[in-house]
């Protein structure tokens, strides 16, 4: 049996909701139920007696959460490193200085970084300076409930959000990477066609519903930009927030949606993609970062840079139902591809080989 401490400090913050929350307590809750693992979760590394490995299933940059001493084989999960490839965009202070200084240092004494795709491996080796044969790729998958539904289970949803037969839908954060303003501009040029008017924009995210107008912080600035637009193309009626969303009803979300859009500049993996595909959503992704990793040939690419672009493709899709059936049919087979007993496997392998080291 191989005693594995994790640290489960993102499901006591902000990253609850998020992505790291969501990996963290699925990394926990499964292997719960592995016989051959023991896990221990923690807070504070004091809290640790014994342990074969240690595992801290999330990395940030510009907090000193990684300790430089490590009684213990210790594993990090980095999952991307995108403030360290886009710096004028996620400014850092002096005293993030010195903590991306220290947690870098911290690094260099871990046995394994796992990271989710072979793009954000190749950033940590370029951006980190951290060897290959340290850094292993171990793809995210989704729960299970992602999958089709029924109509009957979807006509509660639908009546409850008072959604439309036609709509995008986009769900996750609206930072500056989600290229948020860019899908704003492009909706409101394809609802100008008279045959695509009926058509909505539904943004899924609790971050939508905030109040951020009087909150200057720069990370904020690209929802601003956003509710600007919004409003200055007279979209409020047009696009609907829905805030934050359980998962059940958020596969209705997925099944209901015409088209899933991800306009995202760059991701390390891009989860709600994977979400989509399983739920048989047809996909219409940006070309950049790892997203062609997780939609392989299941979904259409774009330029997130080339609104045209954008807009051909998804008028064709919107147009095109033998086309949205392809995709979906095609999105289902890629989605297949990823599992969490997969995941499980190959993170355990990581655990024993850094337990025997």
């Amino acid at each position: 049996m191989i005693k594995v401490a994790i640290n489960t400090l993102p499901l006591h913050t902000a990253h609850k909701e998020r992505g790291i929350g969501y990996y963290t307590r699925n990394l926990v809750d499964n292997f719960k139920k592995d016989s051959t693992i023991y896990v221990q979760e923690f807070l504070k590394l004091s809290e640790v007696k014994e342990a074969d490995v240690i595992h801290y299933p999330w990395f940030d940059l510009f907090f000193h959460t990684l300790p430089i001493k490590q009684p213990f084989p210790t594993i990090v999960t980095i999952h991307d490193v995108i403030p360290l490839i886009f710096p004028d965009h996620y400014p850092v202070g002096i005293k993030g200085k010195i903590n991306f200084f220290l947690q870098k240092l911290a690094l260099k004494s871990c046995r394994f970084i796992i990271t989710d795709s072979k793009t954000s491996k190749e950033d940590i080796i370029k951006y980190l300076k951290l060897p290959d044969s340290k850094i292993i790729v171990i793809s995210l998958a989704v729960d299970a409930k992602f999958t089709t539904l029924n109509d009957a289970k979807l006509i509660q949803t639908r009546r409850k959000y008072n959604l439309p037969d036609r709509f995008l839908l986009y769900v996750g954060d609206a930072n500056w990477v989600k290229n948020l303003p860019f899908l704003v501009r492009a909706f409101q040029r394809i609802i100008k066609d008279p045959k695509f008017e009926d058509v909505k924009l539904v943004l899924a995210g609790g971050v939508f519903l905030k109040n951020v107008e009087n909150i200057d912080h720069p990370e904020l600035q690209s929802l601003k930009m956003t509710n600007r637009l919004i409003r200055e193309y007279g979209l409020d009626r047009r696009i609907i927030k829905t805030g934050f969303i359980e998962d059940e009803e958020l596969v209705a979300f997925f099944n209901l949606a015409t088209v899933y859009v991800q306009p995202s500049l760059y991701e390390g993996f891009g989860l709600p993609v994977l979400q989509a595909l399983s739920c048989g959503a047809p996909v219409v992704s940006s070309s950049i970062g790892s997203l062609k990793e997780v939609g392989g040939g299941a979904a259409v690419y774009f330029d997130p840079e080339n609104l045209g672009q954008f807009k051909s493709i998804v008028l064709e899709i919107l147009q095109n139902k033998s086309l949205r059936q392809k995709l979906s049919a095609l999105g289902l087979k890629q989605a297949e591809k990823f599992s969490w007993k997969k995941v499980l496997e190959e993170v355990k392998k990581v655990y024993s080989n850094a337990a025997k080291i």
